[in-house]
């Protein structure tokens, strides 16, 4: 009775590896995705004082498939933080805008075929994304005092891991934690098409 047991197992096993096998992982070649998203976790200056939020940190992002795996292209960010300080009669600003290109590898598929899990490509999509552009900075204050960061452009790289979840086919949440445009964690909504 064990024995049978056993063998039942590893055909239950098998069976569903080998439909994977057969099947095609899904292909981002004729997709394009486009998303926006709010960042927490933020890359900013700022030590004393009290922090006013001028504009949180959002972004957008639009990919499109350049392989069966990979999609790439532009993404935006835009934020805005003021400083007070009350006992020196002193405000000062920063206003963040980040531009550049992001590629994404998605997983799933993979995920599917190497360890055997039966994740629906059409519901959930892992994938690690890396991104590279320039960081504008640009600093303005109140004129009280003889401080000046001046304006600055900073060059950035980095990756995130994320996933989107799809609630609709075309329409999907997505939250990603790494370098992303403006923090480190960044949550939205994103759009396939």
């Amino acid at each position: 009775m064990k024995n049978l047991l056993l063998i039942l197992l590893l055909i239950g096993i098998s069976v569903p590896s080998a439909n994977l096998a057969a099947q095609d992982i899904q292909s981002y070649r004729d997709q394009n995705l486009l998303g926006g998203g709010l960042s927490l976790g933020y890359y900013s200056y700022g030590y004393m004082g009290s922090r006013t939020m001028g504009m949180p940190p959002l972004s957008a992002y639009f990919e499109t498939g350049v392989h069966d795996h990979i999609t790439a292209g532009p993404f935006l960010g835009f934020a805005r933080w003021s400083y007070r300080y009350a006992s020196l009669n002193y405000n000062y600003s920063w206003t963040f805008i980040n531009a550049g290109v992001r590629g994404s590898f998605h997983l799933t598929g993979f995920m599917n075929e190497i360890f055997g899990t039966e994740i629906d490509e059409e519901k959930i999509d892992w994938y690690f994304t890396l991104l590279a552009g320039l960081e504008f900075r640009q600093y303005s204050d109140s004129g009280n005092t003889t401080l000046d960061y001046g304006n600055s452009t900073n060059f950035f790289l980095g990756p995130s891991a994320g996933v989107r979840y799809y609630i609709t086919p075309p329409i999907a949440v997505f939250f990603e934690g790494g370098r992303g445009a403006l923090g480190a964690l960044t949550f939205g909504v994103s759009l396939r098409r």
